[in-house]
Formats: structure tokens, C-alpha cells, sequence
């Protein structure tokens, strides 16, 4: 496990001082693969760096299995960074080495017999899909391939912690998706913890089980994946959340709503792994005299979730109106209740003992 205890960090600039971690404390449990996002600027690779003692803090703690890593002596220091392996957003590979020396360069440092590493570096090759690959230097590869080499090489020397440093960012959307596929598969067969940082959420939404939100060099937002993307609390997870589903209704809809005399309300539904969603909708008109309209439906993947959001307008007398949402409570169905522009009521969460409020925005 890795965990952070009122971790800070300050920078001297040129004429003033950089937090860039404030008090920071967070736990990353042993085989997860942990999200760690936020603009430029907010903190995350100095939180990354500060796992492998590249980063001390001037205050906090950072333990690894119990240890406080930057207590270490040099020697235990030096034992425990080979087990933090780290790769890259730009590759860091050495051009006039092949890609079977650029993978065994960390097994020669440590001394590792030749035979062993020959066995260690082919192993890692057919592991990473790069056997054929083992003589070609970087220059002739693809920066998928270069990424694939940069991840065989940190995961040459067997460590249980790998930590991921914006190592999609240079890549373009397929290589992107080929390569999360394979942190997952570093995850799920060689039980390794991911601690991953990014600045593009379907990065998280891809590969990870849970994600912290940093601004300004603080944790403003942890959990699950799932409870975040289908909760957010603070708007830069919002924004953030918003960028790979957005629940925006369209501003024509807006104004032909806002043209509305009949009595409505407007709810934001929230399905989690549900295929109920038209006939709860069906439902609702048949049981009660009330008319639903769809404004917006959303439906997304997170770590094998499904979760559907949808934004409709509810029309009728406030009787039958409060006898639907009622409908909606009895079914476990989480919703919302929101204005156009502005929150008015929190958010129904059968299954939470938190309510929030999300606004509903033009497009």
C-alpha cells in the first residue's frame, strides 16, 4: 500500500514561493490502478515523484508497505526504488540502443548474471507483443512501440509499484487504447499497482478502479471511479467528468422549455448496470397523467459499468408529478431534481447517504 500522510511541497520561483503540494493524504491500496488527475500545474508529478523519493516533502510523510521512504538510509533507499518501476510520457530511451539493450540496460546496472537476462528480456518481449522487435533501434519505431519498449523496461527489474507519467499524452487515440489495454493487462496478471497521472479523464475512465482530483497542488476530490464520473462534487471534476459525458441540453431545448406554460419538472436520472430505463420512462406515463420528454441520454462504459444518464422533462399537475418521482424512489432510481441554470432540489440517491446538486447548462 501506498499512502500519503499531510504530505507539502514548496518550490521557490523567481519571485515567490509554489505550493505545489498542500497536505496532501491519500491511500492507494496494494493491486489497484490508481488515477491521478488535474491541469498543468496542479501537482501530480510531484505527488508521482514523491512515491519514488525523486520529490522529498518539506512536510508528510510517504509510506510504501509501512516504510516512510524518505527515512530510508541510501542503501535500503536504493533496494526499495527497484521496486517502483516508472515509465515515461516521452519514452526516455537511448537511441543508439537496440530495444532488447534498452529493456536489459536496468538488469546490467544491477549486476544480473547475462544468461538471466537474456531469459528476463525475451520474456518481457513476448509479454509486451515486441519479439519482433528485439534488434530494431527506437528511431525505427512507432511511438506505440517506443512506449511499449519505455513499459518493458520499467517492468525489467519485477517491481510491484509502476507508476505512469503522462505515458498516453504523446500518442494518438488507437495507440492510446492499445496501450491502457496493456497496463490492464500488467495489472490483472502480474498483480502490479498503477499509479497513474493524466490530464485526460478518458485516460481514468479506461483503466482505472479509483481517482483523485488535484487543483492547486490539493486533493479536492477522491473515490471510486464510478461514484465520481456519476457524482461529482466539485466543478473541476465536473468539467473534467463533462468531457467524456456530457449531460448539457441543447440551448434551443432550453429556450423552447423556458417558452413552456404547462407545470414540469426537470429530473436527472442516473441508471448504474440497468437496462430498465425506457420502462421505468413507459411507466411513469402509463401508471400516472403525466408526459415525459427527453432532453438528453447518455450512455457509457467505466470499468465494465454501464451507467446511463438521462435529463427529462416531467409535465403535469405537481400531484401527479410528486407521484412519479415517488415511482422513481420505490424503483431505486437515483435523480435529480434541476432547474435550468440553477440547482433547486438534491440529488436522490437510494443506494447513497450523500446528495448533490448538478446543474443543467446550455450546450
Amino acid at each position: 500500500m501506498i499512502e500519503f500522510r499531510n504530505v507539502s511541497k514548496d518550490f521557490e520561483a523567481k519571485d515567490r514561493k509554489v505550493h505545489a503540494l498542500k497536505n496532501v493524504t491519500l491511500k492507494i491500496e496494494k493491486g489497484d490502478i490508481y488515477g491521478i488527475i488535474g491541469f498543468s500545474g496542479a501537482g501530480k508529478s510531484t505527488l508521482l515523484r514523491a512515491i519514488n523519493a525523486l520529490e522529498k516533502p518539506d512536510a508528510g510523510a510517504v509510506l510504501i508497505d509501512g516504510e516512510d521512504i524518505h527515512q530510508l538510509p541510501a542503501k535500503a533507499l536504493r533496494a526499495k526504488r527497484k521496486q517502483i518501476g516508472m515509465i515515461f510520457q516521452q519514452f526516455n530511451l537511448l537511441e543508439t540502443k537496440t530495444v532488447y539493450e534498452n529493456i536489459a540496460l536496468p538488469l546490467k546496472l544491477n549486476k544480473v548474471p547475462k544468461s538471466q537476462i537474456r531469459k528476463k528480456v525475451e520474456e518481457i518481449l513476448e509479454f509486451v507483443e515486441l519479439s519482433d522487435k528485439r534488434d530494431a533501434y527506437p528511431s525505427k519505431l512507432s511511438g506505440g512501440q517506443k512506449q511499449r519498449v519505455g513499459i518493458a523496461r520499467a517492468l525489467a527489474t519485477e517491481p510491484s509499484v509502476l507508476l505512469s507519467d503522462e505515458a498516453t499524452s504523446a500518442l494518438d487515440p488507437k495507440t492510446t487504447t492499445a496501450i491502457l489495454q496493456l497496463l490492464k493487462k500488467i495489472n490483472r496478471e502480474l498483480h502490479i499497482t498503477i499509479v497513474l497521472i493524466t490530464h485526460e479523464m478518458n485516460v481514468i475512465q479506461s483503466v482505472c478502479n479509483h481517482v483523485a482530483v488535484m487543483e492547486n497542488g490539493e486533493i479536492v476530490e477522491k473515490g471510486d471511479v464510478i461514484d465520481v464520473f456519476s457524482e461529482p462534487k466539485e466543478l473541476i471534476t465536473k468539467n473534467f467528468v463533462k468531457t467524456v459525458i456530457p449531460d448539457s441540453v441543447p440551448e434551443k431545448l432550453i429556450r423552447s422549455i423556458q417558452n413552456d406554460t404547462r407545470n414540469y419538472n426537470i429530473l436527472r436520472l442516473k441508471f448504474l448496470n440497468s437496462d430498465s430505463t425506457e420502462s421505468v420512462l413507459a411507466a411513469i406515463n402509463k401508471r400516472y397523467d403525466v408526459e415525459t420528454n427527453i432532453l438528453f441520454a447518455n450512455i457509457s462504459e467505466i470499468q465494465e459499468t454501464i451507467l446511463g444518464i438521462i435529463i427529462v422533462q416531467v409535465i403535469g399537475s405537481p400531484a401527479e408529478i410528486n407521484k412519479a418521482q415517488s415511482y422513481l424512489r420505490a424503483q431505486k432510481v437515483g435523480y435529480q431534481e434541476v432547474g435550468l441554470g440553477e440547482a433547486e432540489a438534491p440529488l436522490y440517491a437510494p443506494d447513497k447517504s450523500k446528495e448533490y446538486v448538478t446543474d443543467i447548462v446550455p450546450a
